[in-house]
């Protein structure tokens, strides 16, 4: 076994990775066909799975979605949606009649795991040398808090894999070696950019740091025509792959304001979530100083004690972890949000730099998560403790065991719960209405990922429908439209029944979907039911009378 690991160190660490992941993530595998891994947005990431192939099968675009908020449609440039993903997952489809569409949900998901902690190992072979050190500092990274909790609903978020190749390249583009990293750093960034645009954002402000903090030793490399040339490649290969996403998104902002997707203050991290575990680990659920801080991805900054005792050994051995650490400090500042947060009391008094970026640059405005930067705090952690990792596996006959010892520590500290997984039901009532292949539309006022999880089934229009970011109008007509407003706004009827009906026939609805929620609402149009159970009730609209000549 062990000259097999010394003769493909690579795929061995692959094979391990996935073994760690399957133990990680348990029962998420015994589910696999069955349940959803995590809950809520997962529903939504995988809609936009489905929405990517029922598109490109149709020959329109994916980012003008003509099939929600009908019959206006809405442009879909700031959807979360993991658009590598759901590219690797089109030729998968057509055996969904045989494998269930959670079950290529759960194929990203899972994959996501093994391949952040490949890449990561990648980096840090390039960055400290040595196979165990780096294997383990990639066990670290990729089995975090920040991935656990971004798992249970943000596959875009949890797709952590493209960063590091990107960091890596950018490495080996700074040092010169190899002539095609530049071209790799360029494609990484693009599928970053194209996952999320917040891994793109934490790209660009660790490109920003670390390159400030390279220059003084690097100054006579940066500083000629042949660096020049290497991150004009970079930049060139990067707006090549992804520059349409770019310009789309900036047209979008130009064209109209659009709703943030939430509030910063709520949505920033806890002071205190950084140093106490989170209640989403094992660790952090059976301690009484764990309050959880909201839960989730606010939940998620605890990088670990053990990681950071780490980072701090090697901070002191060599000066190269330095720009990662830095790296790392800029992430947590960014997740304190606009004013700080201590055990939940928010303390307005002084506008810390996410404010003061969200003043600077309105389109941070749409972000509404600070949180999620410390995606970096994680990120930098993990590399400065991959080069203590690496320096204890040379250490003698014991380094790798020792190494071996002090990351199963860290991935204690960090050991999740058994991984949470959901299931929806899938009424054959509405997987029979796709076989209609007339052009209708769904008004569905279930919860929003019911919403989305029954368009895959029945794939026709919906009025409403959760979308990541729509503009203001969009989210305005739902809630004051008087059709509507029973159903998405506050649920007073604003006409009468009669022309309510009237109105619905008008937008071509044949069917409404209520929940419990809304049963009530939909119950006074005095349409007759025509189906019942699974939780939901659907009434049939009757079709508009022709007028005689």
């Amino acid at each position: 076994m062990l000259a097999l690991i010394r003769r493909h160190p690579r795929l061995s660490a692959l094979v391990g990775y996935v073994a760690l992941a399957a133990a990680t993530t348990w029962p998420l595998l015994a589910r696999f066909t069955t349940e959803i891994g995590g809950g809520g947005d997962a529903w939504r990431t995988l809609w936009g799975f489905w929405w990517w192939r029922h598109a490109i099968a149709g020959g329109s675009s994916p980012l003008s979605c003509e099939v929600l908020r009908w019959p206006a449609g809405v442009p879909m440039w700031f959807q979360a949606w993991d658009l590598p993903s759901s590219l690797v997952l089109l030729p998968l489809w057509p055996l969904t009649p045989h494998l269930s569409e959670v079950a290529l949900y759960n194929t990203a998901l899972f994959l996501g795991f093994p391949l952040a902690g490949f890449t990561f190992y990648l980096l840090c072979r390039e960055l400290w040398g040595g196979e165990l050190g780096p294997f383990l500092a990639g066990a670290i990274y990729t089995f975090s808090g920040y991935h656990f909790a971004h798992a249970l609903g943000n596959l875009h978020l949890a797709s952590m894999e493209w960063s590091p190749l990107y960091f890596l390249a950018l490495t080996r583009t700074v040092r010169r070696h190899g002539a095609f990293a530049p071209l790799l750093a360029g494609a990484a960034l693009a599928m970053a950019a194209a996952t999320s645009f917040y891994h793109l954002a934490f790209c660009a402000l660790g490109t920003i740091a670390l390159v400030a903090a390279w220059f003084p030793e690097e100054r006579a490399t940066i500083l000629t025509r042949a660096f020049l040339r290497r991150a004009l490649l970079l930049g060139g290969t990067f707006l090549l792959l992804a520059g349409w996403l770019l310009l789309g998104a900036a047209r979008a902002l130009r064209s109209e304001p659009y709703a943030a997707a939430g509030d910063a203050v709520q949505s920033s991290a806890d002071l205190l979530s950084s140093f106490v575990p989170s209640s989403l680990s094992a660790l952090g659920g059976a301690l009484p100083l764990s309050s959880g801080f909201g839960g989730g991805e606010a939940d998620a900054a605890y990088a670990g004690y053990v990681a950071l005792a780490l980072a701090g050994w090697a901070l002191f051995r060599a000066r190269a972890v330095r720009p990662w650490l830095v790296l790392a400090a800029v992430g947590f500042v960014l997740a304190l949000g606009p004013y700080l947060k201590i055990s939940g009391h928010v303390h307005d008094g002084a506008l810390l730099p996410y404010g003061w970026l969200e003043r600077a640059i309105p389109a941070m405005r749409l972000a509404g998560a600070p949180a999620r930067f410390s995606w970096l705090v994680t990120f930098g952690v993990a590399v400065a403790a991959g080069a203590a990792l690496s320096a204890l596996a040379r250490a003698g006959r014991r380094g790798p065991l020792l190494a071996s010892l002090v990351t199963a520590l860290a991935l204690l500290e960090t050991w999740p719960h058994a991984f949470a997984t959901s299931s929806l039901p899938a009424p054959r009532f509405l997987r029979d209405l796709a076989k209609d292949e007339e052009k209708w539309a769904v008004l569905d006022a279930s919860d929003p990922p019911r919403q989305l999880w029954h368009q895959v089934l029945h794939g026709h229009p919906q009025v409403g429908g959760a979308v990541s970011r729509a503009p203001e109008r969009l989210e305005r007509l739902l809630r004051q439209e008087p059709v509507l407003r029973p159903f998405f706004g506050d649920g007073v009827a604003a006409l009468p029944r009669e022309e309510a009906v009237r109105a619905l026939q008008q937008w071509e609805v044949r069917f409404v979907i209520a929940d419990g929620g809304r049963v009530r609402e939909a119950s006074a149009l005095g349409l007759p039911v025509a189906f019942q159970g699974d939780g939901i009730v659907v009434f049939e609209v009757p079709p508009r009378l022709a007028r005689s000549p």
